[in-house]
């Protein structure tokens, strides 16, 4: 593909727009929902040294497969310290790339403008840039599963050995990511041109079985490390997870079961405010089906599958639907750009959506969750201790504690000890009793005055282990911005700091 120099400058427009969305005030808004599971294993194995086995507040929580923990404590490592940015970067340049990639795919696939067309729609999408701002895995399937078709576009009938082997590795890293749909999804999407003029027959050989083999090698390469270097008492299997999440939670969902019709409510309201362009693309390809070209019925006909296949899965939730959102831009961009060249009109509405999304994403939200919360909860605590002794040099105990809190709280000293809400730790009493059942429990010596006692309560619930407040500084956490504008926090965290 050429570029001409107008072209280049358009693409970096669009990048560099798109850095802005996804990087400003990132690092302003504390944890939130799923991501404080990915910050606090992170935070175990930096402390522990430990990378073969995850572990949830002291607990073992194989919940999803090590590299996406590997790409957080990679991060940390090079920016010095897990904290917001280095947590949720890896999420950024994945939503980065998917961008380019989708750009990519459009001038590929279709006529000239659509790639950017595509990329723009696909960067000022809200819940596209809401997600690509929290650390978990799903941003990086939706970057694998794009990355994955379009190195198969490049070369739809190249039968070659690195050709396949680098589209199978790809499918092994997305699903290292996520689960076995970095391999389900762009299989989906791509069949459909595969069954096309029997296209699948000429790569029927022995070089893509040999990818195949390798590409499975790579793929099993994370859950041998953790078998033979991980803990012997661990007790949880990585590959028992796969099956778990993967196959027994399609046909038998426990958890996460929506309507059968979520997808249909939840595509759109995930691509707004573009929906209403690849709706009608959609419909106007499907009433002039047979004039249509045949980039664009496979694009359709890859999005039914993968709808059909959500749908089909017993277990259904507002997000899983993100793969899709990039496909469906890219046939809202084929419809725009079909029609006409791209007005000054269309123009105007990517700027004025990208303006929007910086003021609430890049400003606003972060404003709410400024003036106090879990992160000045965190510097308070430090603050604290640290007048009293070097924050190295303290031990923190985890009880019951909101998952928010121990990123915050990181002293550089000892891995923090969690004690289990189901644990029978003294509810009443004095601090010697606590300190006696802590050397007990654990079978190690703690001493009083370097050990700092972190738990959580309901507002408006009594503090609890309220005796520690007799000999240490009460810390509770503050409203921030939001809460004090619109409502109150209704989890709260209380740290105990000896007093000296």
């Amino acid at each position: 593909m050429k570029f001409h120099a107008s072209d280049r400058a358009a693409l970096w427009l669009l990048l560099g727009a798109t850095a802005l969305m996804l990087l400003l005030g990132l690092g302003s808004r504390e944890l939130w929902g799923a991501e404080t599971r990915w910050a606090n294993i992170a935070l175990q194995m930096l402390q522990s040294g430990d990378y073969f086995d995850p572990y949830l507040k002291g607990g073992p929580y194989y919940d999803k497969p090590l590299p996406s923990y590997w790409l957080i404590t990679a991060t940390a490592w090079l920016t010095g310290g897990l904290g917001n940015w280095s947590l949720r970067l890896s999420s950024v340049i994945s939503a980065w790339l998917s961008v380019w990639l989708v750009y990519l795919l459009g001038e590929q696939l279709f006529r000239k403008g659509t790639g950017l067309i595509a990329g723009w729609m696909l960067a000022t999408t809200f819940y596209f840039v809401f997600w690509a701002r929290v650390a978990t895995a799903d941003i990086l399937t939706v970057c694998g599963v794009l990355a994955a078709v379009w190195w198969y576009w490049r070369g739809p009938d190249d039968t070659r050995l690195g050709r396949y082997l680098v589209f199978f590795l790809l499918l092994s890293l997305t699903s290292l990511f996520k689960g076995l749909i970095g391999f389900i999804l762009p299989g989906l999407l791509l069949l459909p041109h595969l069954l096309q003029d029997g296209r699948w027959k000429r790569h029927l050989n022995l070089r893509l079985c040999l990818a195949l083999v390798m590409a499975g090698a790579f793929y099993m390469t994370p859950f041998i490390l953790s078998h033979f270097y991980g803990a012997p008492t661990y007790g949880e299997s990585g590959l028992g997870l796969v099956l778990r999440e993967n196959v027994v939670r399609f046909f038998q969902p426990f958890d996460n079961i929506g309507p059968i019709y979520t997808y249909l409510i939840y595509l759109p309201v995930y691509t707004l405010p573009w929906a209403p362009c690849w709706i009608i693309a959609a419909w106007v390809a499907v009433r002039h089906w047979r004039g249509v070209e045949p980039n664009t019925r496979w694009l359709i006909w890859g999005l039914g599958l993968l709808m059909l296949f959500f749908t089909a899965s017993g277990s259904r939730r507002s997000y899983y639907v993100l793969p899709l959102v990039p496909f469906a831009q890219l046939l809202g961009a084929w419809w725009i750009t079909q029609r006409n060249p791209v007005s000054r009109g269309w123009k105007i509405g990517f700027g004025a959506a990208t303006v929007l999304l910086l003021a609430v994403l890049g400003v606003l939200y972060p404003w709410t969750n400024g003036g106090g919360g879990v992160v000045q909860f965190g510097e308070a605590v430090k603050f604290e201790a640290s007048k009293r002794a070097p924050l190295k040099d303290w031990r923190l105990v985890m009880i019951e504690v909101d998952n928010k809190v121990p990123m915050y709280l990181q002293t550089g000293g000892a891995p923090f000890y969690y004690v289990q809400e189901n644990q029978d730790f003294p509810r009443t009493g004095d601090s010697a009793a606590l300190m006696n059942w802590l050397d007990t429990t654990s079978g190690q010596h703690w001493d009083p005055q370097r050990t700092i006692i972190v738990a959580q309560f309901r507002t408006g619930d009594a503090l609890p282990l309220s005796y520690l407040s007799a000999d240490h500084q009460v810390i509770t956490t503050t409203p921030t911005n939001g809460e004090r504008l619109f409502h109150g926090r209704e989890d709260q965290s209380v740290a105990f700091v000896p007093q000296s």
